[in-house]
């Protein structure tokens, strides 16, 4: 809470502290300053002063001297040193009527009271005056256990804009962890489709074919799938670290579904005797234990990282458990999804393609692709099926005969 007026300050702090305690998930609240304190406050009337002809600098020097102390010598005691400092008598000091009753003197050698000089007496005061961006400030401060900070910020500001009024000059901040999360939540939320951007660019530049990469592609919501899941089950909240960590999980399983692809693509055009299906069976069977290096190598180096409990630990564990999910998710659907989405995406393709004709040649292939296609990865494909069937009908004939 911002403003000029600490006690306004404070009241709208109080206010804000007994909502904070009404909301789920708020634990060890309070407000960061102490209370207010009694305090002697000694106000020198300058104009009786004056008329006394007594400088302020001597009575300020009777008040530092007399009521606080005042070094005058050093104590040696073989290798400690010990300040000699002067000071009133206890019974002199002890309450604002003794105060009150110090004399001090005039240049013309009168004797004046203290009281008849200056204001004495005790106010409550503040122990402490925060400062933040040259504003007074009054903290409160919450921690948050049982859900996330960015529900629990969102609840509390909006009872606090409902029931608080804030007079003009005072302003409210949320900060803390919940400032950070907001801060760069705003560029994860850049980050992360721009990442996903990147990779349909650069696969697009690979393939040269939109089905391709929407197969190599379907890695990342089945990434995302498990990374979240492993989230829930551990109690975890979506944070910074955890943001982090479902970049650089989208990045491992993209490259497991790009090695599926192009493995299946160079058996298709170098076994010209293969099915679509046959050829992601193949493609599968062979991946597998390089999928299964990769993949594992990271899962397991991560999953030390899921249960840290040292120094640091808080940020490691979202990220590693984000990764952990996702990659022990990609290692079970990717050899199991993605042969299914190939084997549909390419078929419906053949089938789309596919022109019946009478012609004594189409009668013999069964289908020709046809020529306006615009697609000229997936037309080399599916010429090279369309081969392969033929092959297999003059063999089975030729069998025959």
């Amino acid at each position: 809470v911002y403003g000029p007026d600490l006690k306004i300050d404070r009241r709208i702090a109080m206010q804000i502290l007994g909502i904070l305690k009404t909301i789920p998930g708020a634990s060890e609240y309070g407000l960061e300053q102490e209370a207010d304190t009694p305090q002697l406050t000694i106000k020198i009337k300058r104009e009786v002063a004056a008329r006394y002809g007594i400088n302020v600098s001597t009575i300020q020097s009777l008040i530092e001297k007399g009521v606080g102390a005042e070094r005058i010598s050093t104590l040696y005691e073989g290798a400690w040193r010990f300040g000699i400092v002067v000071r009133f008598p206890y019974e002199f000091r002890k309450s604002v009527e003794a105060l009150k009753k110090l004399p001090v003197f005039s240049p013309l050698g009168k004797r004046v009271q203290l009281s008849t000089l200056a204001d004495i007496e005790i106010v409550d005061g503040p122990t402490m005056i925060f400062r933040q961006e040259g504003q007074r400030a009054v903290t409160v401060r919450s921690n948050v256990r049982g859900r996330d900070q960015g529900s629990f910020a969102a609840e509390l500001q909006r009872k606090v804009a409902k029931e608080v009024k804030i007079p003009e000059g005072h302003s409210l901040q949320y900060g803390g962890n919940y400032e950070n999360l907001a801060r760069v939540g705003k560029q994860l939320a850049v980050a992360i489709p721009a990442t996903i951007l990147i990779i349909f660019a650069l696969l697009f530049g690979l393939f040269k074919n939109l089905r391709f990469v929407y197969i190599a592609m379907a890695c990342i919501p089945l990434s995302l799938v498990g990374g979240m899941m492993a989230l829930v089950l551990r109690g975890y909240y979506f944070n910074v670290s955890a943001g982090v960590g479902f970049i650089s999980l989208f990045g491992i399983a993209t490259m497991s579904g790009v090695l599926f692809v192009a493995r299946t693509n160079q058996i298709l055009r170098e076994n010209f005797g293969l099915t679509i299906t046959e050829a992601v069976e193949k493609a599968a069977q062979i991946q597998l234990r390089p999928m299964l290096m990769t993949i594992l190598l990271a899962l397991l180096g991560l999953i030390p990282a899921t249960l840290a409990t040292g120094v640091g630990s808080d940020v490691q564990r979202p990220l590693a458990t984000v990764i952990v999910g996702g990659l022990t998710a990609a290692l079970l659907l990717v050899l199991t999804v993605l042969p299914c989405l190939y084997v549909l995406l390419i078929e419906k393709k053949n089938h789309e393609g596919a022109i019946p004709s009478s012609s004594r040649a189409d009668e013999a292939e069964g289908f020709h692709i046809s020529a306006v296609e615009d697609d000229t990865e997936t037309h080399r494909l599916l010429a090279n099926h369309e081969r392969n069937q033929t092959e297999r009908k003059r063999n089975k004939g030729k069998k025959k005969r």
